[in-house]
């Protein structure tokens, strides 16, 4: 083999890496930019899932208490499990920076 096709050789195959390289990249910034994407939405869905809890929260709060009524009739006329209006009111006791920035998202 001349000197000059181990010349031609290696310019190829440097031609062949780097166009992989690029390739990868390329592929790598995609990726990047769809898990952006994914995480922003699923932070957005968070706080929206707060902020419907905390509504919520407030809702079943002034039924049990401003109106008297049991956590299992609220619960039920509200569509939802005894168990899962208690753990929303849980919430809303245990976390009042939720409860503020629930109020704060409802009235922007």
């Amino acid at each position: 083999m001349a000197q000059s096709d181990r010349r031609e050789a290696r310019v190829r195959v440097k031609g062949q890496l780097i166009k992989r390289h690029e390739a990868l990249m390329a592929r790598e910034a995609r990726i990047r930019t769809e898990v952006l994407d994914a995480a922003a939405a699923l932070l957005t869905r968070d706080r929206a899932v707060l902020e419907a809890e905390a509504r919520l929260g407030q809702a079943i709060e002034a039924l049990t208490s401003s109106e008297g009524m049991p956590i299992d009739e609220a619960a039920e006329l509200c569509g939802l499990h005894v168990r899962e209006a208690k753990r929303v009111l849980r919430m809303r006791v245990s976390d009042p920076s939720q409860q503020e920035f629930a109020e704060e998202g409802a009235n922007s």
